[in-house]
Formats: C-alpha cells, structure tokens, sequence
C-alpha cells in the first residue's frame, strides 16, 4: 500500500466540474442582472415617453406689454426699458425659466448686447404667468431710432424647464421675438435733447410674440 502525500498525482476531473460549473453559474447570474436592469431603463424611459404624450407642455406665450426708449439729440446713447408677460396656457406642468437675456435690434442691426432679464416674479411656483423686465442701453447704434417712429425688434432668449409633479424635463433652448412700434417724440422736460418712445401696443393684453422651444 502506498502513502498518499502532496507529491501524489490528483484526480482533478472532479475539481475542473466543479469551477465550470461556477463559471457558468456566474455568467447566468450576470445576464439576469444585465436583463433586469435593462428592463428597468426600459420601463422608466417608457413610462416618461408616455407622459410626456399624454401632457404635452404647450410652450409659454410671451407677450410685450410696455417698451419705452429714451435717447438723445446727438444719438449718443439709447436706453430701452420693455416690460414682458409669460403665459403658461399648462394647468399640469409647471415652466421653470433660466437665464433669460433680452437684447434689441433696429432694421436687423443690434442696437444692444444681450442683458439679464430681472428675475421674472412667478406665482405658485412657476405653475401660472410670469412678469419679466428688461433695461438696455446702447452706446453706437441710437441714431437709428431718433425719428419718428421707430420698428424695433425685442429678444428674449434663454432655457425654460417644465416641471409635472416631481418629475422635471431637461432644459430647452427658448427664444422669443417681440416687434415694438415705438412713436418717438420730445419730452416736456427742460432739457431739449431727450426723445422718448412709447410702445404703440395692438390691443390692451399687449402686442404678441413668436416664441420657439427646441
């Protein structure tokens, strides 16, 4: 009879069965992991897709209330101060709106850079309207706007997000285009030089606005 020590040969066939059958165990425990969790993305992006059909946001509607611009005779400054509404026609979802800029162009040249807008006072939390406001000046291109009347183009520009109970949407590129048919006339100040404009509005709700949401 021999002795069995560490230097005798093993049968290793039972071992080798047993660490395939691990591995194989392995890999199946990993698919299922794989497939629930794929199942899961699945159901959560279907379930925001169906949302999202079913609410619907309607993009806000801006409207340009007021826009008043003042310059001087020798067409060295001009300073726009325009006063918006934002509609939100969603009695479901909520608007959140972030960094909002507004700028003004006169027959396609801009007569200011991009400005913030003054941060909009939203009742119940963004689920109604906003009011907006914005103050501008430009230095080069007044000239433009010193006779008569004045066509001026308003822009307000940003990122809005709609918000549906807990759940809120990424953010969406906003832009928005006023047209201000500004009547430009003398003050009745001492001082000669100053010419306002007053926004000639179509109706009492103000004059509408294009608004685009991408």
């Amino acid at each position: 009879m021999s002795l069995i020590t560490d230097e005798s040969p093993r049968d290793c066939s039972s071992y080798k069965h047993q660490h395939h059958h691990r591995a194989i165990h392995g890999r199946r425990i990993s698919r299922r992991a794989l497939v629930v969790a794929s199942s899961a993305v699945v159901s959560l992006a279907s379930l925001s897709l169906i949302l999202w059909l079913v609410l619907r946001p309607s993009p806000p509607r801006f409207s340009l209330l007021a826009a008043t611009t003042t310059a001087n005779d020798s067409a060295s400054v001009v300073a726009i101060n325009a006063a918006f509404a934002a509609r939100n026609p969603n009695s479901h979802a909520a608007v959140l709106y972030d960094r909002l800029q507004a700028s003004a162009s006169y027959a396609g040249l801009p007569l200011t850079a991009p400005s913030p807008l003054i941060p909009p006072f939203l009742p119940q939390q963004g689920q109604g309207d906003a009011m907006l406001s914005a103050s501008l000046t430009s230095p080069p291109a007044a000239a433009a706007v010193a006779g008569g009347r004045a066509l001026l183009r308003l822009r307000v520009e940003g990122q809005l997000r709609w918000k549906v109970a807990a759940w809120v949407t990424g953010r969406h590129a906003l832009t928005v285009d006023c047209i201000a048919v500004v009547e430009l006339q003398p003050t009745p100040t001492p001082s000669p030089s100053a010419i306002v404009g007053v926004l000639q509005p179509q109706d009492q709700a103000g004059s509408r606005c294009s608004t685009t949401v991408a």
